[in-house]
């Protein structure tokens, strides 16, 4: 793989990205011989720096549309030559790293696959396409940089849990996962759990809400303070109830015996008598991830990130060899999320990966003249609105292998890296020839139509 990348006026985080992107390079695929090398070249141009996928979705924007061109040249079933070459779990990825969590590629390429459905009919001018995509994609940050989190979580005498940290909600749930961890550690409602995040004056470092580390580090983070609280009211618990400690259980508000639920305590009734005992009720806990050394320069092996999430994504396109327009018709992302913490969550972030792929691949593109940006709005850079977006089918498989709490993995920039392969993969599909460029226009599809 060769990889030149436009880095603009200044360095930023291009090195950063091409690494990533190195990493990413083969994809979720068994390669014996590789060779990567990627280079930032200085230009006139604005700077670049991160976007969703972090290098991640370069790369299988590439590998993914080489697949289908493989197996047309080859004659084989784009499924099939997939299947044979996927990483199973326990196999080491490009860098000779053995991800500790489970490989369930092929499971989400076969679930999003079936979930297109009978094929749309073509008519008139309209040809009808299905493409997929598969992808690996780390989530934390690279192993060789010192990376950690804190979480504070305390009891109140009324049995309010409070939950502190400097995580910084961006609308993807954040703040409510961690309430959902600590809530199911000490086993109370949720509407029983006051959270704070964000403010540096009453909550502790939590790091950045990058790199699809969210849930991964705070959620780590929260729960281990949650778990140490957690033990001190057990113990009590199990004085009161006259029990062993491993016989206590903390669930539906209150403490009880797990082989006799009848012999019980209340969850505020348990918080006052540790309360007028002077037993400790809160905890300030710090998760740190794995830290390594950088990987060998001579030949780029080692561990680079914490763990790898895997999945696909399919769709069904139209394309009018008219006029080039493409619209997505079907949309499907199967995902291993590890365990899911919170549901609407994960689906939110499928389907905006699904419509900020779809975008990449169809519509939005940074246009420079002479170092001008002339793209510099929403007017001139296009993103798909909801009119331009089919519904989007969101399949969540649970390996619960995860290094987050629970088993989870991250999904935040997962979400996004198959989609414009799959949509590219389509494309070819419907109409016979590919399209080297993204985004797809319609002018480079009618431009590719009559082999120019």
């Amino acid at each position: 793989m060769r990889a030149i990348a436009d880095a603009g006026a200044y360095v930023y985080l291009s090195p950063y990205v091409l690494l990533y992107c190195a990493v990413a390079a083969p994809g979720p695929y068994r390669v014996d011989n590789l060779n990567v090398h990627m280079r930032a070249a200085a230009t006139n141009n604005m700077f670049t720096s991160a976007f969703r996928g972090f290098g991640g979705m370069q790369a299988c924007a590439a590998y993914e549309q080489q697949m289908d061109e493989i197996a047309k040249r080859i004659g084989m079933d784009r499924l099939e030559l997939r299947r044979r070459n996927l990483l199973e779990t326990g196999e080491p990825i490009s860098t000779g790293f053995v991800p500790p969590s489970a490989i369930w590629t092929d499971r989400c390429l076969e679930q999003a696959w079936a979930a297109l459905g009978e094929p749309t009919p073509s008519h008139g001018s309209l040809r009808i396409g299905r493409g997929v995509a598969v992808y690996q994609q780390s989530y934390g940050r690279l192993t060789f940089l010192h990376d950690s989190s804190e979480a504070w979580v305390g009891v109140e005498v009324d049995g309010t849990v409070v939950v502190r940290s400097g995580v910084t909600d961006i609308g993807a749930g954040q703040a409510s996962a961690l309430g959902q961890i600590v809530a199911e550690v000490l086993g109370v409602s949720l509407d029983n759990v006051v959270i704070y995040n964000s403010d540096s004056a009453v909550t502790p470092l939590a790091g950045t809400t990058t790199a699809t580390r969210g849930l991964y580090m705070t959620g780590n983070a929260a729960k281990k303070a949650a778990e140490a609280v957690r033990a001190r009211l057990v113990a009590r618990a199990a004085q009161a109830l006259d029990a062993g400690i491993a016989e206590v259980e903390l669930a539906f508000d209150k403490a009880f015996l797990v082989d006799a639920p009848e012999r019980s305590i209340s969850f505020v009734d348990l918080v006052k008598l540790c309360a007028s005992e002077g037993i400790h009720r809160s905890e300030l806990a710090m998760f740190r991830a794995p830290f390594t050394d950088f990987l060998d320069p001579e030949t780029g092996q080692g561990q680079a990130h914490p763990d790898y999430t895997f999945g696909a994504h399919a769709v069904e396109v139209s394309v009018d060899v008219e006029t080039g327009e493409v619209r997505v018709l079907k949309s499907v992302g199967a995902h291993d999320v590890g365990q899911c913490v919170n549901r609407a969550a994960v689906e939110g972030q499928i389907e905006g990966g699904a419509q900020n792929g779809q975008g990449y691949a169809l519509s939005e593109e940074m246009l420079y003249r002479e170092g001008r940006l002339v793209t510099p709005s929403f007017s001139e850079y296009l993103t798909p609105t909801s009119m331009d977006m089919p519904r989007v089918q969101c399949i969540i498989l649970e390996s619960r292998s995860g290094i987050g709490p629970f088993g989870a993995k991250g999904v935040g920039e997962p979400a996004l890296t198959a989609v414009a392969p799959a949509i590219a993969n389509a494309v070819a599909d419907a109409i016979g020839v590919r399209v080297f460029e993204m985004p797809i226009t319609p002018e480079r599809v009618v431009r590719a139509l009559r082999g120019r």
